[in-house]
């Protein structure tokens, strides 16, 4: 008797150990998942008249879940080679905002101007002045996008729009893109292709946490955000659908450790119309910084081929659409 009631005590432990490591790692999985789509929130720590610019403090409101969500309109008075007004708007990385990132988007912004687009720059969800809201790396940012398309298009009258995204503000411009008549060209500086691939080879990267947390977590990010899910993120199938005048062109540095560049060269194997640049150095989101003169030039003389096709008022006979 003595023996089985030993046993029988052992069983019991083990079973509440069991019980008890589940709890536990349940509990971890979740606080990670909650972690992971609530970054930090960085401060706006500059604004278009530190480069110069007129700009208009602008509020609008996400169409599906209304939150508020805050940006710059910086309207272009410059001479412009096309008839149509054009604008681009800029989509920040993960993490960042508007103008906090690894480079100076206003000294981009402040470029195209120059060149005679209108610019709008705006806070995704849970970033900068944006209403608070768990980040889903592209999911419901997506609504945030097409809902700026719709600002743009609406209240400032402008049908021809391109978009210009970073790391996961590159992920939903490819996505928005495809859904968005009135974007004519997408330029995705680092995006990945399928988020939940893309997190079960990356998760050590973001969480310093083994691979095989991945799952786990992504489930309790599931649970942690009941309309997310992340097998809607996939830019590699959204890419797919781009017709032949609507232009994709993706930047990666080779050197990326964040998200590797074989990430958008398996986006651009899959959109037959689709441009690539892969620049020998620079990291993350980083091009840049390191090809500032490069990098502009290929982005400008990428849109205005893009948008000369959406031009009715342009005729040039040594053009090949």
């Amino acid at each position: 008797m003595k023996k089985t009631f030993s046993l029988k005590n052992w069983l019991m432990n083990m079973v509440n150990v069991f019980a008890a490591l589940t709890i536990i790692l349940t509990s971890f999985t979740i606080f990670v998942g909650y972690k992971v789509t609530n970054p930090a929130i960085r401060l706006l720590e500059s604004t278009p008249a530190n480069f110069g610019l007129d700009y208009e403090d602008v509020q609008f409101a996400n169409k599906v879940d209304h939150l508020s969500l805050s940006g710059w309109w910086i309207p272009s008075d410059k001479q412009a080679l096309f008839k149509n007004p054009k604008a681009v708007i800029f989509a920040h990385g993960y993490g960042y905002n508007r103008t906090e990132m690894p480079f100076s988007s206003l000294e981009l912004a402040s470029r195209m101007h120059e060149e005679g687009y209108h610019v709008f720059m705006f806070d995704f969800r849970n970033s900068g002045l944006s209403d608070r809201a768990p980040t889903t790396f592209g999911g419901n940012e997506k609504s945030d996008l097409l809902s700026a398309i719709d600002y743009v298009s609406q209240e400032k009258g402008i049908q021809d729009i391109a978009l210009m995204g970073w790391s996961m503000g590159a992920v939903t411009s490819i996505m928005a893109g495809a859904e968005a008549d009135e974007v004519k060209a997408v330029i995705a500086d680092s995006p990945f292709a399928d988020l939940n691939e893309y997190a079960k080879d990356s998760f050590n990267y973001w969480t310093g946490l083994p691979k095989s947390f991945a799952e786990g977590t992504t489930r309790a990010i599931g649970v942690i955000i009941p309309d997310f899910n992340p097998g809607d993120v996939s830019p590699v199938y959204a890419a797919e659908s781009y017709p032949s005048n609507k232009g994709l062109f993706l930047i990666h540095s080779q050197k990326d450790g964040a998200i590797p560049f074989s990430e958008s060269q398996a986006i651009h194997n899959n959109s037959a119309g689709s441009e690539i640049w892969l620049p020998e150095k620079g990291g993350h989101i980083r091009s840049y910084f390191h090809f500032q003169v490069e990098y502009e030039e290929r982005v400008l003389d990428f849109l205005e081929r893009q948008f000369r096709k959406h031009d009715p008022f342009i005729s040039d006979p040594y053009y090949i659409t």
